[in-house]
């Protein structure tokens, strides 16, 4: 006799449950002056749900529904972003916090947590860029109710003071932080000290006389004489309506505790000389001036470019000062030396710059 046996065999399986949460589409009563937010990005660790939340006889896992940042981007698409936002700032708000905690009392209450920690960034020559952010907790207890019932609407609630608080901060950071700037605007000022100490700044006012070189002479040099010039600049900025303003001070010096004369030197012609080589100097720090005027500064990156400059022009200097000394063979060479100084005192009095030596 043959036996068939049919059967099924059922494993134990315990399904997990999940909680859905739907943010509702209700109006925000703020809204956005000069921006939208244009991405939501969740940076959590895990990104998968929200959290815990009680439903007899045990936890459960709650989660938004689309995903965290879909739901919350959907959400501030229907409820905070204005329709048109070509000319509007754009801006990213990043899940740093979003946790959703329960626990049950002995008397079957719940008590219940959600914490939210928000960072809104903004693009900045495609890169993202960080503004500010802020983190905030609510509490709450619940008896028969549904969580979703008391959840949804804390939530909301905490994503709106936390837009309130970036409006705050937009409404003055638009006007004051470089972030924002769209162009940049460049003020020369004249900064005309004459001596500081052992330091010498160019004046038209102040030529060079021998008591300015404090120094030892040099053993190692067979000149008569040898001048140390240098010049810098200083920048201070400030930022309004979007326009950076950057005041800039060009300084031209020669220091004088190593520029030196032998004492049987001393004459009006290696004097002249001397000065000449100050006269370059200024000469280069007016054309660093008049170079920055011509050019469109980036808002992104004014710093370096303009530091990027000053080292080309600080170049160009070292580099005529070596042609200065080279073609006067260090003025002994007197046509020369006279070529010299009639070349570079015309190009600065075509610059509206007295010379401190006519």
């Amino acid at each position: 006799m043959h036996c068939l046996f049919l059967g099924w065999w059922f494993p134990n399986v315990i399904l997990a449950q999940v909680q859905t949460l739907t943010l509702q589409p209700e109006r925000l009563s703020i809204r956005p002056n000069g921006y939208y937010i244009a991405q939501v990005v969740d940076e959590r660790a895990v990104t998968s749900n929200v959290g815990k939340i009680w439903s007899r006889p045990q936890p459960i896992t709650a989660v938004l529904q689309g995903g965290t940042a879909k739901a919350i981007e959907n959400f501030l698409n229907r409820t905070f972003n204005p329709t048109k936002t070509d000319t509007l700032v754009p801006i990213i708000v990043v899940i740093k916090e979003l946790r959703i905690s329960e626990t049950l009392t002995p008397a079957n209450r719940v008590n219940g947590e959600i914490k939210l920690g928000l960072s809104f960034e903004t693009y900045r020559e495609g890169k993202r860029t960080a503004l500010t952010g802020a983190s905030a907790a609510s509490t709450y207890t619940r008896t028969g109710v549904t969580p979703e019932d008391v959840i949804e609407s804390m939530l909301r609630k905490l994503i709106e003071n936390q837009l309130k608080g970036f409006n705050s901060w937009f409404s003055k950071g638009i006007k004051t932080s470089d972030v924002f700037v769209r162009e940049v605007k460049l003020v020369f000022e004249d900064d005309l000290p004459i001596s500081d100490g052992d330091t010498l700044y160019y004046h038209s006012e102040r030529p060079l006389v021998w008591k300015d070189f404090m120094g030892a002479p040099s053993v190692l040099s067979r000149w008569a004489a040898q001048i140390f010039t240098s010049f810098g600049f200083e920048a201070r900025s400030s930022v309004n309506n979007r326009v950076l303003e950057l005041r800039v001070k060009t300084k031209v010096w020669m220091d004088k505790t190593i520029s030196w004369v032998r004492q049987d030197s001393k004459n009006d012609y290696v004097l002249d000389h001397e000065q000449l080589h100050f006269d370059i100097t200024r000469l280069i720090s007016e054309r660093f001036r008049r170079h920055l005027k011509t050019m469109a500064i980036s808002p992104e990156d004014f710093s370096s470019e303009i530091q990027y400059q000053y080292i080309e022009f600080y170049r160009k200097h070292t580099e005529l000062q070596q042609q200065y000394d080279e073609e006067t063979a260090h003025g002994i060479n007197k046509p020369q030396q006279a070529e010299w100084v009639k070349k570079v005192r015309d190009e600065l009095r075509s610059y509206g710059i007295k010379p401190a030596h006519p």
